[in-house]
């Protein structure tokens, strides 16, 4: 090997070089739009980069700037109090659950949470309760937890801990958080949101409401995908005095890295103050490419993500576009957008392309967008939609749980094929994308129709993984 190489500075590097237009996290976009004080801060990081000094404090037991960064923070975001956090979402998602739950108990939770939340699950020991979510049958597409399915799963678990939801889910569909935080205080039950691409919705009004909003007791959010610090720099707030202080910073402590980025936490700072002094108007701007970018692509063609009812609500920034009704698939139009009109996606798949829209693009980047959009339509071909309701699409029944996630992940295992796995109880997370929802996890029982639902899977080209059982 040659070690006079760097290949992942070199990678950078030549990505950089390619001049592409990003329409995908992390929400500065490569500066623009970026506080002044956050563009000082980058201009020469290595200089801020530094360790607890005198005067810098110690985001493990924060006393000095820190805990004045995170109060003006607490303040702005509507809770009682906020906490910086270096290692992502994930980490705010670890914590969450781990401050709440300790082994035995019970939290409900959708199936198409992030796997950091099952991370917590299993590190914590508690047992989770799952929340089946509305699937559009036209575009077979995760939407969020209705409120008559969070009510029957309340009911048939009076002693849960907690339920966490997702505002909203990665599409932008988010659930009536409002009423579903009424059910969770009329049976005491913790109310924590995963609000990783939510963050934005305390800043404008045409948004749906946000977990502060609806007084959860605690959320995250990936303050860089939506507000503008860079990645891996998050907030996790707290919104009530049913949360264990105590715990709550043990449990920081655990999964926080002792050495945490100057850079990343002045990263937070900056943000927060960019958002405070100018967050509405920005995000005014950003409103009104979404609403653009939606009429042009709907005019193209394309087929919109839509709320669906009104019990739930969508947050246009994330444009999700439907390709099902063209004999290209998603990914082939994305490849084309990419090589041919250096537009980069968030995210691409078999029927679908998301695009995102974040306080970091302009009028500009619109028009960039659009543009290509409209050149890669004149060599689409139009067919007849097919039925989306296809055998092959369809989600298999949720399998039996025969032991804890954190159990099956603690118990000897061996990696056996696919093929030869019926019967066995998993001890790993298995999905497939599209939709991304989790088909098997830890300590679940593999059933025929999930060997089924592969099968189908490998007709259409996806290779069929070994999977991770508990050992005989």
């Amino acid at each position: 090997m040659d070690q006079n190489r760097s290949p992942l500075l070199e990678g950078l590097i030549n990505h950089l070089a390619e001049n592409y237009r990003s329409f995908h996290v992390p929400a500065h976009q490569g500066s623009r739009n970026m506080d002044k004080l956050l563009k000082i801060l980058l201009e020469d990081p290595c200089r801020f980069d530094l360790t607890e000094l005198p005067g810098l404090d110690n985001l493990q037991s924060p006393r000095g700037i820190i805990k004045e960064s995170q109060a003006l923070a607490a303040e702005l975001f509507g809770a009682q109090e906020t906490y910086f956090l270096v290692n992502g979402t994930t980490g705010g998602l670890l914590t969450m659950v781990n401050t709440v739950c300790r082994p035995g108990e019970k939290i409900i939770i959708p199936r198409q949470v992030h796997q950091a939340v099952f991370g917590g699950i299993i590190t914590s020991g508690a047992v989770p309760v799952y929340i089946s979510s509305n699937l559009s049958p036209d575009e077979q597409r995760i939407y969020n937890v209705s409120l008559s399915e969070v009510e029957r799963a309340l009911e048939e678990n009076p002693g849960a801990k907690a339920l966490l939801v997702n505002n909203p889910t990665y599409y932008g569909v988010c659930a009536d958080l409002l009423r579903i935080r009424e059910l969770t205080s009329e049976r005491e039950v913790m109310l924590l949101v995963d609000e990783a691409q939510g963050g934005h919705f305390t800043f404008h009004s045409e948004f749906p409401p946000g977990a502060s909003e609806a007084g959860a007791d605690m959320w995250v959010q990936s303050t860089h995908k939506t507000l503008g610090s860079l990645t891996q720099s998050s907030m996790l707030h707290v919104g009530s005095s049913r949360v264990d202080r105590g715990r709550l910073m043990q449990m920081l402590r655990i999964f926080q890295s002792t050495s945490p980025s100057y850079i990343l936490l002045a990263s937070l700072d900056a943000a927060r103050r960019q958002l405070a002094v100018k967050g509405s108007k920005l995000l005014d701007t950003t409103l009104r490419l979404a609403g653009k970018a939606r009429e042009k692509a709907a005019k193209l063609g394309f087929i919109l993500l839509t709320a669906q009812n009104k019990e739930f609500k969508l947050d246009i920034t994330k444009l999700a576009l439907f390709t099902h009704n063209f004999s290209e698939s998603g990914t082939e139009i994305a490849s084309i957008l990419r090589e041919n009109y250096k537009i980069q996606a968030e995210l691409y798949s078999g029927d679908h392309i998301l695009f995102l829209l974040t306080l970091g693009h302009d009028e500009k980047d619109l028009k960039f967008l659009l543009d290509g959009l409209e050149k890669v339509r004149t060599g689409l071909n139009c067919i007849e939609r097919e039925d989306k309701a296809d055998i092959k699409k369809i989600l298999p029944p949720v399998p039996l749980q025969i032991l804890t996630p954190g159990e099956a992940v603690n118990s000897e295992a061996e990696d056996i094929p696919l093929v030869e796995a019926e019967g066995r109880i998993c001890a790993e997370i298995v999905n497939y994308f599209p939709p991304g929802v989790p088909l098997i996890l830890p300590g679940e029982l593999i059933t025929p129709e999930i060997l089924n639902y592969f099968m189908n899977r490998e007709r259409e080209g996806a290779v069929l993984p070994q999977i991770k059982v508990v050992k005989l």
